[in-house]
């Protein structure tokens, strides 16, 4: 068991360290250990979806266990298709990628990142977005995927409570927002996750008078509706932009391993909540990806996370831009 696994057990009854003592969760919830390659968002030429653009900025790398990530497979298993990829069967970071999508005016921000709480090569992306010309306070919508602390947290500051992007509403699927505000929360999820939840429950509630509740199909912003992916959590939901027959997929941590989810979806992620439910998302996702050749951008995917899915040997493989 990690060093965040132990703080998460033991605790703490203030604010800053119930967020700290929610790291100890991180190893499971972060669905990845990264297989080799750069880790950090690598710029590039925005998408254009109609009249709507669509990019990624980084918010900096997360560290995660594969051990945690892969509970029930069996390591010779592991290390097989690892070695298929020419990759090595061991944790490096964990890129975080959320996505900016400016359209009608709007200049909307998919998920907020982990904010400075989490571990200290997150907590980027102001960063980030500040570089690509972007500052917070222009940021008007801010839609999260789900209520995991590498989404959600980034959306308050961690001293003094303010919102950081001060004029922006927020967007959560409606399963999220009941699931993780319930009173009983800690109770309907394992022990690494009770600190999470209490500290994901505080954070929606702070921005409760500007938050909106959508479900999957209802609109979210101009040309923006929610696509029901759950399992990783109970209300996970992708973001789908379209304008006619452009389509791109902003799949949050619905496929959130360059390898395994792809070579080998139906292996149980320790970090899905409900991990049967979890293998079919990732199955009918991958189906739809692959015939509808959708891009796909993923937060904890290689490089700037976008990308396409093809089928390839029996399974998908994922291709980046």
């Amino acid at each position: 068991m990690s060093d965040l696994h132990e703080t998460a057990r033991r605790g703490s009854p203030a604010r800053a360290c119930d967020r700290r003592a929610v790291v100890a969760g991180m190893a499971a919830l972060l669905a990845s250990a990264w297989p080799g390659g750069r880790a950090s968002a690598i710029p590039m030429a925005p998408l254009r979806v109609g009249e709507a653009t669509v990019e990624t900025a980084s918010d900096g790398t997360l560290s995660s266990s594969l051990a945690f990530m892969l509970p029930e497979a069996p390591r010779a298993e592991v290390d097989d298709v690892f070695r298929a990829e020419g990759q090595p069967a061991e944790a490096s970071p964990i890129p975080t990628n959320a996505s900016l999508v400016r359209v009608g005016g709007e200049v909307i921000l998919i998920d907020a990142g982990s904010g400075n709480s989490v571990q200290p090569t997150a907590g980027k992306l102001g960063e980030s977005l500040e570089g690509r010309g972007v500052p917070r306070e222009t940021i008007t919508r801010v839609v999260f995927t789900h209520a995991h602390p590498d989404h959600l947290w980034g959306a308050v500051d961690d001293f003094d409570d303010s919102e950081r992007f001060p004029n922006a509403r927020y967007v959560v699927p409606a399963a999220e927002w009941d699931f993780w505000t319930r009173d009983d929360v800690e109770t309907l999820v394992p022990d690494w996750l009770k600190g999470l939840a209490a500290g994901s429950r505080r954070t929606l509630r702070r921005l409760e008078a500007k938050m909106e509740r959508r479900t999957p199909g209802e609109t979210i912003a101009p040309g923006l509706t929610y696509v029901a992916t759950p399992g990783h959590t109970p209300g996970h939901a992708s973001v789908l932009v379209e304008a006619g027959r452009e389509q791109v997929l902003i799949g949050g941590d619905a496929l959130s391993h360059a390898v395994v989810s792809f070579r080998r979806p139906a292996w149980a992620f320790g970090s899905d909540l409900d991990r049967d439910l979890a293998i079919r998302t990732r199955r009918a996702l991958l189906d739809r990806l692959a015939n509808e050749r959708l891009t796909l951008v993923g937060f904890h995917l290689p490089g700037s996370g976008i990308g396409r899915v093809e089928r390839s040997r029996g399974a998908y493989r994922f291709v980046p831009a």
